[in-house]
């Protein structure tokens, strides 16, 4: 009589804690993705004393100001500096959060404040400039011409 009534413990324990009974668990999808890129550079590049920093940035909405990169400082990803006076240059930006994401810039850090002095130098543009980041690796190509730059704010 004891041990029908431990296995029937047993078992009630095991059932109650499977919460989809024998389903196997539903696998949450990355919350983070991975965008890589290359670069392509034409015109004359600025002067050196001009280039404090040069990276690739995504971001969920067109800034207006330099200052609204940093809006959102928390979730905001950049890849590391990029080289100057190349041709082309190849970038990654690692654990990017899944969402959609409408201005994507190379960017050049011109001054020494740094929440202050950037300003586009090249958007990507196909797909309507949109990249859709879904746990996955998305690989997209920008091309900088620094005789003619993207407007600032963006029209």
């Amino acid at each position: 009589m004891f041990i029908p009534i431990a296995l029937l413990l047993i078992a009630s324990f095991l059932f109650a804690s499977c919460e989809g009974g024998l389903e196997p668990p539903i696998e949450e999808p990355n919350p983070t993705g991975v965008i890589t890129g290359s670069i392509t550079y034409s015109g004359e590049w600025p002067t050196e004393d001009s280039l404090v920093d040069l990276r690739f940035v995504p971001l969920k909405s067109p800034p207006q100001t330099a200052q609204d990169i940093f809006s959102d400082i928390e979730n905001l990803v950049f890849s590391e500096p990029l080289d100057f006076f190349v041709e082309k240059d190849t970038f990654i930006v690692n654990e990017v959060p899944n969402g959609f994401y409408v201005y994507n810039t190379v960017a050049q850090q011109f001054g020494n404040n740094i929440f202050g002095d950037w300003k586009p130098v090249g958007l990507y543009d196909q797909n309507d400039g949109i990249i859709i980041v879904k746990g996955d690796t998305t690989t997209i190509s920008i091309h900088v011409d620094f005789e003619n730059l993207p407007p600032f704010p963006p029209e």
